[in-house]
């Protein structure tokens, strides 16, 4: 039986990440090295990894990160999903879908109530299937050091999910999105 797990960086086994890293590199191929290396330097302590499980192997992932975006001047908590990744074993098989449902429940229950994930174009009507939409006006990307700021390159999307309308209007995601 298929089921989600929510863990913090502090919960994960070191043999979980190597398996999240496998996973990975099936989407981003680089190296087992590098992907531990980007691991060890990217990943935050208040990180939320969805994982799918069967019979204690991870099947596929997404990353949870907590960031902050505005809304006509006013700020909000909100979570950034990155790295959906299944396993190509496992593609087409539904647990994309899975995964993004289970994003959306521990959503549901945090005090952010809003997410974004950035995709591109083409990526656009998986994430529509599973009830994220896209934002109706172009979103502003601030960095973290809030020394950079662009717009989305043209076949860049911004999808939400956002089941209390709080996202009405031309909004600028913070922090470093990757």
């Amino acid at each position: 039986m298929i089921r989600p797990n929510y863990k913090t960086p502090r919960d994960i086994t070191q043999e979980e990440v190597r398996a999240i890293c496998t996973i990975k590199d099936q989407s981003w191929p680089h190296s087992m090295e590098s992907q531990l290396e980007w691991w060890k330097k990217y990943t935050a302590k208040n990180d939320v990894f969805v994982t799918l499980v069967n019979s204690g192997s991870i099947l596929a992932f997404l990353r949870l990160r907590n960031r902050t975006v505005s809304v006509r001047g006013v700020c909000l908590g909100a979570l950034c999903v990155t790295e959906v990744c299944v396993n190509e074993r496992y593609q087409g098989q539904g647990l994309g879908m899975q995964l993004l449902d289970a994003a959306a429940a521990y959503v549901k229950k945090t005090n952010s109530s809003v997410a974004y994930l950035l995709c591109w174009d083409i990526q656009e009507p998986f994430y529509a299937a599973c009830g994220w939409h896209r934002t109706d006006a172009s979103p502003q990307i601030e960095s973290a050091s809030g020394q950079e700021s662009r717009p989305l390159a043209k076949n860049e999307r911004c999808m939400i999910f956002d089941p209390q309308n709080r996202l009405n209007g031309r909004i600028v995601l913070f922090g470093d999105v990757f």
